[in-house]
């Protein structure tokens, strides 16, 4: 009874600590989120949707947190702590989590299969996504099926699979990331030194992520009757969220960056549309040939070529790394892009008009 009071003790103490780091972890997501959307909201619908989903499911986590910790603390759950199973509150929470790491990792498999195109390293990643996944739901299955926290130490071999499994595909997708950027230097000053702070920046992330995977491993080996795995295991899922947020909000500070470092953006391009005039019984004008817009990412060269006259020529600009958006044109690829692929994007005459701004 001594021993399972002192467990009990050690539990509450760490579950109140957890819930703490956990809250201020959630304002930090919330703020991101909040920056996320004033700053990026032309981005895709389906990064949206992720960002969104990442939120709700932190959110709800601290909810169920805060529910475990005032049935035990506040309806005095805890005075039959050993014979009763452990609120579905608590068992919740793993289900929540074990979403939103796998939400975010594939995120990252997928801005790693944009760098490399590998499909035998797009496969391990999934497969280690995928089984880190369903580890976590056969260990919250088997939290519903067991009777009494007493017996929960039998699930101590899932606990050190799903510690394990994680905290490898952190270190996967990490080492995966900083080794494609590596290769994708170019020999150029500018480039090259963006690629650095890209790849200090995806260390920064991921070794905190990383870290904590591997403490949660190593209490849960070390000490398997206490739920100090469950503090570092908790903190590590809100830090999941955090890098996330912080790698999407990184982009605009990452293009002003290069640019201050002395990239040369093209000139501005003024784009309307032509408004659409009703049909009359004049002679149909004929159609002019379309305008081809070719952009080459990192040392490759801008052209627009139109053949409205035999004597123009193709304006050939600066060699420069293009991104455009729905407002303008900069001067460095957006981080959405991968090193060294072209783009190529036809417009039509017929549909836009497109020419040089008066100050050029």
């Amino acid at each position: 009874m001594d021993d399972l009071v002192g467990i009990l003790d050690l539990t509450v103490g760490t579950i109140l600590v957890g819930l703490a780091v956990t809250g201020c972890l959630l304002g930090v997501t919330t703020a991101q989120t909040a920056w996320y959307f004033a700053n990026y909201p032309h981005d895709r619908r389906l990064l949206k949707t992720l960002v969104v989903a990442v939120w709700i499911l932190d959110a709800t986590h601290l909810g169920l947190y805060g529910a475990t910790m005032y049935i035990y603390l506040v309806d005095k759950r805890s005075q039959n702590f050993g014979a009763e199973p452990l609120p579905w509150t608590a068992n919740v929470q793993l289900l929540c989590n074990a979403c939103a790491i796998a939400l975010i990792q594939s995120f990252y498999a997928s801005r790693i299969w944009t760098l490399s195109k590998r499909k035998l390293l797009l496969g391990v990643m999934g497969t280690f996504i995928a089984v880190t996944w369903v580890f976590s739901v056969v260990l919250f299955i088997k939290t519903i099926l067991t009777q009494s926290v007493a017996e929960y130490v039998i699930l101590v071999p899932y606990d050190i699979g799903m510690s394990a499994l994680a905290a490898s595909t952190d270190v996967l997708l990490c080492g995966a990331l900083v080794i494609l950027l590596l290769t994708s230097r170019t020999g150029t000053q500018g480039a090259d030194r963006l690629i650095n702070k890209l790849m200090l920046y995806t260390v920064n992330t991921g070794v905190l992520t990383s870290v904590f995977g591997i403490l949660a491993l190593m209490m849960v080996a070390l000490m398997p009757y206490s739920s100090l795995f469950v503090l570092f295991y908790y903190i590590g899922c809100r830090l999941y969220s955090v890098s996330l947020l912080s790698t999407l909000n990184a982009r605009l500070g990452l293009r002003i960056e290069a640019e201050r470092m002395g990239a040369r953006s093209l000139p501005e391009i003024e784009i309307t549309r032509v408004p659409t005039h009703k049909p009359s019984m004049q002679a149909p004008t004929p159609r002019r040939p379309d305008i081809v817009v070719s952009v080459h990412h990192l040392n490759a060269t801008a052209t627009s070529s139109s053949s409205t006259t035999a004597d123009d020529s193709p304006t050939v600009a600066t060699p420069q790394a293009v991104f455009c958006d729905d407002s303008r044109c900069y001067g460095v690829s957006d981080m959405e892009f991968s090193f060294g692929y072209d783009m190529t994007e036809t417009v039509s005459c017929n549909d836009l008009d497109i020419r040089n701004a008066p100050e050029v």
